[in-house]
């Protein structure tokens, strides 16, 4: 239920938002229907200028903060005046079809330390058509896995304040993947666990710029944060729209941007960056032997909660055992630049047709 004061909170949600008029009535009420747990509702506002904020004015039964544009500044801003032991970080486009799934979500961290582990949801991205493209099962799959930034502000992220100090709050300074950044800090201190019940997540920005080119622009943005590239975002144009304003991606700019960033820099830095890079691709190579168990399990008939790991159990060892060495990765930072170059060709053509 919905704490009204003076009753003590136990879980603080907090919501950034900007400009989500139309979808904010019905995920508050929403929310509404959590049981078996006192909560607060705290929606930080960026600057809507839509209504949202006018409209979040008339409801009693959430708090309204306003704050400068930034998820990372809402998040931070939001946290400040939650009243709650546990703090529920959500996106506005998120539901629970379970009434129960806080109250479960709580006690099943509750029995697992809650001052070192921090939980995130199972996602489950609602579409609109009849058939599900099998790229989102893809994500789903990947998602519950836990491993190293597959964790993001989707899927919901649920920990105990305590652990806040350890984490330290958002990052401020980027314009996006705070939410990434957030969950690999936590990693460093702490761990996260997969909590037993789904959230939905709407896919209305994939299908409106195209799944592919947000998960390629998405792979480019957690390569550059990884290997502490910040001149990417401090240039690149419209990374992440208003879900007003998405319209279909085009990538070509973002890569004609990676050109002439590394083109005024020295040959040495240039190098370095590739080669960070290439590392990175390296690194993530896993999710080869990932994906043919997703498509193994398709063929099984195995929900996506049961992904088996037949490949990633034989497969990555040897993966790892011929490619984790300096001529592995030269080899992986030489097969990047012949993707770029190729990629780069392709996209110039296809986007211009």
């Amino acid at each position: 239920m919905v704490s009204q004061s003076p009753t003590p909170v136990q879980l603080s949600v907090i919501v950034p938002v900007l400009n989500e008029a139309v979808s904010l009535p019905g995920f508050v009420t929403a929310l509404r229907r959590q049981r078996q747990v006192n909560y607060e509702i705290i929606v930080v506002d960026g600057g809507s200028a839509d209504g949202s904020a006018e409209m979040l004015e008339q409801d009693s039964q959430v708090r309204l903060v306003h704050s400068s544009r930034g998820r990372g500044r809402q998040l931070n801003a939001g946290i400040a005046v939650a009243r709650g032991d546990w703090l529920l970080l959500l996106h506005a486009d998120s539901l629970f079809s379970d009434p129960l799934a806080w109250r479960i979500a709580i006690d099943f961290l509750a029995n697992r330390s809650a001052g070192r582990v921090a939980g995130h949801f199972a996602v489950s991205f609602q579409t609109t058509g009849t058939k599900k493209n099998r790229g989102y099962d893809f994500y789903e799959r990947k998602a519950r896995s836990s491993r190293p930034e597959t964790i993001h502000g989707d899927q919901g992220f649920l920990l105990h304040r305590t652990l806040l100090p350890q984490v330290g709050g958002f990052r401020e300074d980027l314009p996006v993947m705070e939410d990434t950044d957030f969950a690999e800090r936590l990693r460093t201190v702490g761990q996260w666990q997969l909590l037993p019940a789904e959230i939905q997540t709407s896919v209305r920005r994939f299908e409106a710029e195209g799944l592919w080119q947000r998960q390629l622009l998405g792979a480019l943005m957690m390569c550059f944060r990884s290997i502490g590239w910040s001149d990417f975002f401090d240039r690149a144009p419209g990374l992440y729209r208003d879900q007003s304003q998405t319209h279909k991606l085009r990538l070509t700019p973002f890569l004609e941007l990676i050109v002439e960033l590394l083109g005024s820099l020295p040959w040495r830095e240039q190098w370095r960056l590739w080669r960070a890079s290439g590392d990175y691709v390296r690194r993530h190579g896993w999710q080869l032997f990932f994906a043919a168990d997703c498509r193994r399990a398709r063929r099984q008939g195995r929900s996506t909660a049961d992904t088996p790991d037949f490949w990633q159990f034989w497969g990555e060892p040897v993966y790892e055992l011929l490619t984790d060495h300096p001529a592995g990765r030269h080899l992986f930072t030489f097969l990047l630049r012949m993707w770029f170059v190729v990629v780069r060709i392709w996209l110039r053509k296809v986007e211009t047709r």
